[in-house]
C-alpha cells in the first residue's frame, strides 16, 4: 500500500518545478526565447500545483489553475505575506498559461523564438519569484528544511 501523503506529492511537484526553472535559466542563457517562456510557464504551473496539493485544494487538469489558486485566500493558516501575493501569483499563472501554447507551437503560426525575445526575461523573473514564494510557503507551513537551498533541485 502506498503511504504517499499530499506533502510528499507537493515536494515532488516542487522539485519538478525547480527543474523547469533551471531549464528556463539555461534557455535564457542560450537565447532560446520561446523555451524560456514555455519552461517558465511549467515552473509556475508545477509550483502552483505543489501548493494546491499540499493544502488539499482540488484543481482542474488544465494549465491555468489560477481560479483554484485563489481559493488559498480562504485558508486561515496561510501567512499574510503569501496572501498579499495571491493576486500577483494568480496573474502569473494565467498570463503564462495563455502564452504556453504559442511558445510551444508558435511555429505553426509562423512565429519563431525571436517573437518572445522581449518578454522572455520577464517570464523568467515571474517564474523565479513564483517558485520562491511557493517554496517558502511550503517550508513555513510544513516545517520543511531545504538546507537553505530554496531551489531544491535547481542546482546547476
Amino acid at each position: 500500500m502506498d503511504e504517499t501523503t499530499n506533502v510528499d506529492l507537493a515536494i515532488s511537484a516542487l522539485k519538478r518545478s525547480g527543474r523547469w526553472l533551471r531549464g528556463a535559466a539555461r534557455a535564457l542563457e542560450d537565447e532560446r526565447w520561446d523555451d524560456v517562456v514555455y519552461s517558465s510557464q511549467m515552473t509556475v504551473e508545477q509550483a502552483s500545483r505543489a501548493v494546491l496539493i499540499a493544502l488539499g485544494i482540488e484543481y482542474p487538469r488544465v494549465h491555468d489553475v489560477s481560479a483554484a489558486f485563489k481559493q488559498i485566500s480562504k485558508i486561515r493558516d496561510v501567512p499574510r505575506w503569501f496572501s498579499s501575493m495571491l493576486d500577483e501569483l494568480a496573474e502569473n499563472i494565467s498570463e503564462l498559461a495563455e502564452l504556453r501554447g504559442l511558445a510551444g507551437y508558435g511555429y505553426e503560426k509562423g512565429l519563431d523564438a525571436e517573437y518572445f525575445k522581449e518578454y522572455a526575461p520577464e517570464a523568467y523573473e515571474k517564474a523565479k519569484r513564483h517558485y520562491e514564494a511557493c517554496t517558502r510557503l511550503l517550508s513555513e507551513l510544513y516545517h520543511m528544511d531545504f538546507g537553505g537551498d530554496t531551489r531544491l533541485e535547481w542546482r546547476s
